[in-house]
């Protein structure tokens, strides 16, 4: 009988001891899952934050500085009559276009004398002292004006809104050709922009 009661005795200390170990074991099993989740959804939160790629649009509004040298460009280019001349106001900012690190001048004219029915003009010039040479001459823009970090050819598209030309108003992206410059088969009108970065120029209320 005692041999028999010592036996259950040893057989349930056994039992206990296995419990206790198994729950010890299940503790640290479930405190490192969590920790080792935590970890896990750390590393993806970091590496997708890493992968994001940020599109922003900086606001850069027309020079303020005179520049009689390029006034005097515009009312000759332009043939600008002297009764005109008072009312003729002109913008400017310097962009670097083909990342050449030599700035190009983006200039836009606004007066009765100039104007469209669809915007006013502007001009692309490069710069060599007081000498101005024409990149690209706009019938008829309208401002402001977005300098695309999108490269083709090698220069920077250009895009503005456009309306009143007859045709379904949108944006005008303006995409560079070699061989006619930034007005040709490669520029297109569409009605919304895909998310892009860049600079807008001329943002002021003009």
């Amino acid at each position: 009988m005692r041999k028999r009661c010592c036996g259950i005795f040893s057989i349930v200390m056994l039992l206990m001891l296995v419990a206790g170990c198994g729950g010890a074991a299940g503790e640290d099993k479930l405190e490192t899952g969590v920790q080792g989740t935590e970890q896990e959804l750390e590393e993806v939160f970091l590496s997708a934050d890493e992968d994001e790629e940020v599109l922003v649009i900086m606001e850069e509004y027309a020079e303020e500085t005179p520049y009689p040298e390029l006034a005097e460009f515009l009312i000759n280019y332009y043939q600008i009559p002297e009764e005109y001349q008072s009312e003729t106001r002109y913008y400017y900012n310097y962009v670097d276009l083909n990342d050449d690190g030599v700035n190009e001048i983006f200039a836009f004219v606004i007066g009765e004398y100039t104007e469209v029915s669809y915007g006013d003009p502007a001009l692309i010039l490069w710069e060599e002292g007081e000498t101005f040479g024409v990149v690209e001459s706009f019938e008829g823009i309208q401002t402001p004006v977005t300098i695309s970090d999108q490269l083709t050819n090698g220069w920077h598209d250009i895009i503005y809104r456009e309306y009143g030309l007859g045709a379904e108003d949108g944006y005008r992206i303006c995409r560079f050709n070699p061989e006619g410059g930034y007005q040709t088969e490669l520029s297109e009108v569409v009605d919304e922009l895909e998310p892009m970065g860049g600079t807008q120029i001329l943002s002021n209320n003009l």
